[in-house]
């Protein structure tokens, strides 16, 4: 059976050498410390942890927009914590379900090709009508690669968190992005502009169940 899915390959840069150089333990405790965040950001964003890969991992999604919005949220916490960067390949189509839970095609290939092609802190994404962003993020022309095993060339775009120069940020405080306040929300039936801070529905309404949890705790 073939379904239309979007696969992403998140690997740790330099994994290797910093081993070498800070031991075994430390390692251990970077390698911890990535699949936490990205377990969190997965859970959150409805996208599946399909395999661990040493210092890497591959998900998969099904929602518009859900693997650019796990990936960008993995690199910006890893990013203010860990000592190496992730670089990110992501590319939608369809593949074939193999053995019931695993997933086999072309396009599984060329989210791993893109992510060895990435620099360090850079998401690629092959450009495809169903490749969405969510408004938080913004795609940007990266060109046209030669990627092994693909006869034609494949265009591709780079994937970033939507920052405008001139408007200063806010943070969600449920996913912990900065958020370009041009496309914030605020949770539902809420008009004080300061709770426009939210990247999307899903976090607003938790920030809401939260909220109310604290309020009956306190009664």
């Amino acid at each position: 059976m073939r379904v239309d899915r979007c696969f992403a390959f998140i690997d740790l840069c330099g994994f290797s050498a910093y081993t070498e150089r800070n031991g075994d333990e430390e390692a251990v405790s970077v390698l911890s410390m990535m699949r936490s965040v990205v377990r969190h950001a997965a859970d959150r964003r409805g996208v599946r942890v399909m395999k661990w890969l040493g210092d890497g991992v591959m998900l998969s999604g099904a929602e518009r927009g859900s693997i650019a919005a796990a990936t960008l949220e993995i690199r910006h916490h890893l990013g203010g914590a860990c000592p190496l960067e992730v670089r990110v390949g992501i590319c939608r189509g369809a593949a074939l379900v193999f053995d019931g839970d695993d997933y086999v095609g072309t396009v599984i290939n060329v989210a791993a090709r893109l992510c060895d092609l990435a620099e360090p802190g850079r998401i690629l994404m092959a450009e495809h009508p169903d490749a969405t962003v969510p408004p938080w993020a913004v795609t940007r022309e990266h060109g046209v690669v030669e990627v092994a095993g693909l006869v034609q060339p494949l265009s591709v775009s780079e994937v970033d968190l939507r920052l405008d120069d001139d408007a200063r940020p806010v943070m969600d405080p449920v996913c912990g992005l900065p958020i370009d306040p041009a496309v914030a929300i605020a949770p539902a039936g809420e008009d004080d502009a300061q709770l426009r801070c939210f990247c999307s529905t899903d976090c607003a309404e938790h920030w809401g169940r939260a909220s109310a949890r604290r309020v009956q705790r306190v009664a």
